[in-house]
């Protein structure tokens, strides 16, 4: 009978202390958050010794940091809350996240409230793709305009990144919210941009890196601010595009040539580093030096020729050869090539240089200069007549000019009055030298010496002489001997009495031909002038002498003869 009291009450005990359990149990699940300890890892589980009969068991991907890895060991503390409990294992199932997140919220709502910065990790870009999700403790929102102080051209870029943001907007009804790290970034910037302005001085030397590349130059972060980088300061040598010399993330050192803190602007130079090549530019490449350079780039009026870094020359496809115009520069020059190149004209200031191909031969007007001497006669081809020249083809590639005085040795208004373009003609060599644009000097009106020779040699003043009216001026009458002699005639030689230019005009036509006196020539400037009075007078004295000659006959005395006359003229 003893024996059944101890067992029932044995039993009692057990029951009891059942019931005890589960009621701490229950109790526990009930309580928000438990202090434990890990005791022991097993696969994915981690056992929380909690301060209770029975453990915690927790999953180990919640103690997973951002990266992903488990930082925890045997011993460490952990605050879990318990989810569940299983009543037959005997074993609690508790969970840190839920701890987390309530801990996050409460960082996310104090962070908002004192207007302070809190950490987080972009998780993702959101499904409409105007946003991140972020794990700041609690799940937020960062919407792209707000992700970077510039545009974010690749989302996924920042995806798994960890950055700082302020919490700028809260709804503690559904425990989210929205972020911002533009406002970080623009308050570091600005605080940044104040200490660069504050030391930052034009002609400094800073380094940088190149972020973005534009037609008309490239911007290099120096710090707080991209500076611009203008295209023609990044080389003294022709840059045509900044790609040509720098790619984005290239590391640079470059000079501060003006500041701008009003518009928070920094103007960058990299050529500005080095001596300007120019300088003393007369000296290193005066006209006529010859080199060798490289070709840089062709063009259809010539090539781009280099001499150094930063010192560009052109050679025009009109200096390439002596024989003529070539179809393409691409004929005699290719870019890359290094060849040899003769400089020819010079202008610092403009900083152009004029290179030539063909001036390192003789020109061919000086070689066919070698083979003809002044006073010789050639033929030639009228290649073009102009106002106050006519341009003659004498050889291929060789070209001689004849002045408009020296197409009569009287003045003519213009040289297609006595030449035609596509005429052959003889003319004579006037000099032994070429004139300044390397033309051979020629003469036409030399031809026809003899013409004027022989007319001196068979006229004598008091030479009655044809003529026709070419012109009449406010001095004179122009006449024309024949085609290569030409007289004048002037106005107070064409009447006893005094004839105005109006009346000459209108009396003397032209192409009119008449019969005049020679009254004198200049043999020396082939000049001869006429008259019509001293015609009249020649006419008037032949005619007083006919007269006289006719009376004779019948009049015997002088006295007769001058009783004659006055009866007449009664």
């Amino acid at each position: 009978m003893d024996e059944i009291k101890e067992k029932n009450s044995h039993q009692e005990n057990e029951d009891f202390s059942q019931l005890m359990e589960e009621y701490s149990l229950k109790s526990i699940k009930q309580s928000s958050h438990v202090e434990g300890v890990i005791v022991d890892i097993i696969d994915n589980n981690v056992i929380v010794d909690i301060g209770q009969k029975t453990e915690g068991i927790l999953n180990k991907e919640e103690l997973l940091d951002w990266e992903g890895n488990f930082n925890n060991k045997i011993g460490d503390n952990v605050t879990v809350v318990c989810q569940n409990v299983n009543m037959k294992q005997g074993y609690l199932i508790v969970s840190k996240k839920n701890v987390d997140k309530a801990e996050g919220w409460r960082k996310v709502s104090d962070a908002y409230d004192n207007n302070s910065t809190i950490p987080g990790r972009i998780m993702n870009v959101s499904a409409d793709g105007r946003g991140f999700k972020v794990d700041a403790g609690a799940e937020m929102f960062l919407p792209m305009t707000q992700a970077d102080i510039r545009k974010v051209k690749n989302p996924n870029s920042l995806v798994g990144k960890k950055f700082d943001f302020k919490v700028i907007k809260l709804n503690p009804r559904e425990k989210s919210g929205v972020l911002s790290r533009r406002i970080i970034m623009e308050e570091e910037r600005s605080h940044e941009l104040a200490n660069l302005f504050a030391t930052l001085k034009e002609g400094d030397l800073v380094k940088g890196v190149v972020t973005r590349i534009e037609d008309y130059g490239a911007f290099v972060n120096i710090g707080a601010i991209d500076g611009l980088l203008h295209k023609d300061n990044i080389s003294y040598s022709r840059v045509n595009h900044p790609k040509e010399k720098l790619r984005k993330d290239d590391e640079l050192e470059v000079k501060v040539l003006s500041i701008d803190k009003e518009n928070s602007k920094v103007s960058l130079g990299l050529k500005q580093k080095y001596q300007d090549p120019w300088i003393d530019i007369k000296n290193k490449y005066p006209v006529g030096h010859r080199l060798e350079a490289k070709v840089m780039k062709t063009v259809d009026f010539g090539a781009f020729i280099e001499l150094e870094e930063g010192v560009e020359g052109l050679l025009h496809i009109s200096d390439l050869t002596w024989e003529g115009k070539p179809k393409s520069v691409e004929e005699y020059v290719g870019v890359g090539e290094i060849m040899w190149v003769q400089v020819i004209e010079l202008n610092p200031e403009e900083r152009r240089i004029k290179l030539g191909l063909k001036q390192l031969g003789m020109r061919p007007e000086l070689k066919y200069m070698e083979n003809h001497n002044r006073g010789e006669i050639v033929e030639g081809l009228v290649k073009k007549i102009i106002k106050s020249r006519v341009f003659v083809e004498l050889e291929k590639g060789i070209e001689g000019v004849i002045k408009i005085s020296d197409i009569c040795y009287f003045r003519i208004d213009s040289p297609d009055d006595f030449l035609k373009e596509k005429e052959k003609i003889n003319v004579m060599i006037i000099s032994d030298d070429l004139d300044m644009n390397y033309k051979v000097k020629l003469g036409y009106k030399q031809l026809h010496e003899d013409q004027w020779n022989e007319f001196f040699a068979t006229h004598k003043p008091g030479d009655k002489v044809k003529i026709k009216v070419k012109a009449v001026t406010e001095t004179g009458i122009r006449c024309e001997i024949s085609e290569f002699i030409e007289g004048f005639i002037r106005l107070g030689e064409i009447d006893e009495k005094k004839i105005t230019f109006e009346e000459a005009k209108a009396k003397f036509l032209t192409g009119t031909e008449y019969e005049v006196i020679l009254q004198s020539t200049d043999r020396t400037r082939k000049r001869v002038y006429l008259s019509f009075r001293e015609l009249k007078r020649k006419k008037d004295k032949e005619d007083l002498e006919k007269y006289g000659k006719s009376e004779s006959e019948s009049v015997t005395t002088v006295g007769d003869l001058f009783e004659s006359a006055l009866d007449k003229k009664k």
